[in-house]
Parts: structure tokens; C-alpha cells; sequence
């Protein structure tokens, strides 16, 4: 069977399936193994499951009707078992979400859920719960000028100076299609799954420097009537930063509890965190994020 190969939060991806939406890579030996093969109903020793998945220590099953099986071992290996009548893209859609997630967290890397940008000389992570406007936040400073750097899955590393950065994602934006509207980009871009009005747009993330981690945002919406915006201090830092890990309940039942702990702890120290509050309507993208950027980011 072909193999491709692709690069992704810092790894190299071997992959039997081919995943257009990452970046080829060429000639380099791999960190993961992504292969078809057969998946069991259940794993031989469980520490913890939800309604989708089964979890152990640098085990983790996956399970999704119509779609298939996909079970995660030791953080270098995928294995997809896929039902007849599967959709390539929505067995990408699942590999590249919680499992790829599960992944990261065998490996002992600071997942968060959340997008990232950057102006040139600082990154930001925009934060905060599903349907809080990570991905629309991004999208409306990218219009800025700001690049993209990671979309709905932010993994932070630290480089040989010991300074924290996020390694570059998936390069595209998920995006509603009213967001898309709002900001007068073509709808003429793959869907997230055909049953979605959800898109992906590409974008350019660029072969650029890696710059540090200097702030967090913290999306939320209200019944307000403006934006407001205030710093985060103390020991709320440690909980946004928990709060808003990337499933964050795979963590305790993949046994990485004290990694986890470990490295929030580390990163609270070295950035300034703040929340951002909208209202919850009308829709107002692009005016959200000119506030973010003019308030926060270049404050």
C-alpha cells in the first residue's frame, strides 16, 4: 500500500491514508505511523471511557458508528479500521481531532484548544469554550494582517532557550458558514463533513520564525451590549489553562495527569492572560477582532 508522508505539530506523519489537508513532507523519517488494520471492540485493560472512547495507559480506543474503529498506542502509532461505507473526509476529520489529540497527550505535549496567531514578534493563543469564536477570532486577524498559525488545536513546546511557541497545525480555518459571509470569503471551499454548513479555508501558515508565546485571550460572549475586556491574574491563570486543554478528560485516564500539571505550571509564569467578552449578537467578526488586536494584542 502507498504511503504519504506529512508534517504537523512538529512530527512527521507516515501515513496509509492520505490526508490532503497537512503539509507534505519528504524523505524524513517519521515519529508516527498511521496505518489500516483490524481494531478491537474494546482494549484488554481499561482505566477509564467515555460514550466514544476507551483509554489506558498509552492506549486509547475510538469509536464512531458508520464511521469506524481507530486505536492510538504509545504516541507513535494510529490505527484505523474504517466501515464500508466510511467518507474519507470524515475518517480525517475524526484521525485528525480527538485521536491526533489522544496522540499528542501519550507524547507528553501541552495540548490546548484553542487557535494561534501571530504578528511577527509575538504569538497569541485564542482560547475558550466550543462556539466561543476561536476559529472566527483567527480568521478576522488574519484580515489584520496577523498569520495563522494554528487552528482549534494549539501544541506548545518549549526551544533549546527554554522560551514556549506553538508548532504550526493544520493550515486551514473552520469556519460557519455565516462567519464566512460575514467576512466576504468565498464559499467555494471543501466542507468539514457534507452534512455541515462548516468549511474548511486554507490558509498560508508560513516557513517563518518561531515567536514566543507572550499572551492568552480568553473568548467568551454575555448579554452585553459592548466588548469588554479584563487581565486574568493569580490562580485563574492555572484554571483557563486547564479548563481549556484539548479533551482535556483523556489526560487523568491516559495516565499524564502529572505532565500535564507540570507543564501549566511552567508556562503560567511567562505570559499575560486576559478575557475578551462580546455580545452574543449580532455577529461582528471583523469588529471583534480590531478590538482584540487594538486592546490587547499590540497593548
Amino acid at each position: 500500500m502507498s504511503t504519504y508522508q506529512y508534517k504537523v505539530y512538529g512530527l512527521t506523519l507516515s501515513s496509509e491514508l492520505e490526508l490532503p489537508e497537512l503539509t507534505p513532507e519528504h524523505n524524513t523519517d517519521a515519529d508516527v505511523d498511521i496505518v489500516f488494520g483490524e481494531v478491537p471492540e474494546h482494549l484488554p485493560e481499561i482505566r477509564g471511557s467515555g460514550v466514544l472512547y476507551e483509554a489506558a495507559y498509552n492506549d486509547f480506543l475510538f469509536k464512531f458508528e458508520g464511521l469506524g474503529r481507530y486505536r492510538v498506542q504509545n504516541g507513535n502509532r494510529i490505527i484505523i479500521q474504517p466501515e464500508k461505507n466510511a467518507l474519507p473526509e470524515e475518517i480525517r476529520l475524526f484521525l485528525l481531532g480527538s485521536n491526533i489529540g489522544a496522540l499528542l497527550h501519550q507524547r507528553g505535549m501541552l495540548t490546548m484548544h484553542g487557535s494561534a496567531v501571530s504578528d511577527g514578534t509575538i504569538t497569541t493563543i485564542l482560547t475558550g469554550k466550543s462556539g466561543a469564536g476561536k476559529s472566527s477570532m483567527a480568521a478576522g486577524l488574519q484580515q489584520l494582517g496577523y498569520s495563522v498559525i494554528a487552528d482549534d488545536i494549539s501544541v506548545i513546546c518549549q526551544n533549546e532557550n527554554q522560551e514556549f511557541y506553538v508548532e504550526k497545525g493544520i493550515p486551514h480555518i473552520k469556519l460557519w458558514k455565516d462567519v464566512l459571509t460575514h467576512l466576504n470569503e468565498p464559499l467555494d471551499i471543501e466542507k468539514v463533513r457534507p452534512q455541515l454548513e462548516k468549511y474548511r479555508k486554507p490558509v498560508a501558515i508560513q516557513d517563518e520564525k518561531r515567536t514566543g508565546i507572550s499572551k492568552i485571550v480568553l473568548l467568551t460572549s454575555s448579554n452585553a451590549s459592548e466588548f469588554n475586556y479584563s487581565k486574568i491574574l493569580g490562580g485563574e491563570k492555572f484554571q483557563v489553562l486547564r479548563n481549556n486543554t484539548y479533551r482535556l478528560h483523556f489526560i487523568d485516564k491516559l495516565n499524564q495527569t502529572k505532565t500535564h500539571f507540570q507543564s501549566i505550571s511552567r508556562l503560567i509564569n511567562t505570559l499575560q492572560m486576559f478575557r475578551a467578552d462580546r455580545p452574543h449578537s449580532p455577529l461582528k467578526v471583523c469588529e471583534f477582532a480590531n478590538y482584540v488586536s487594538e486592546n490587547i494584542l499590540k497593548a
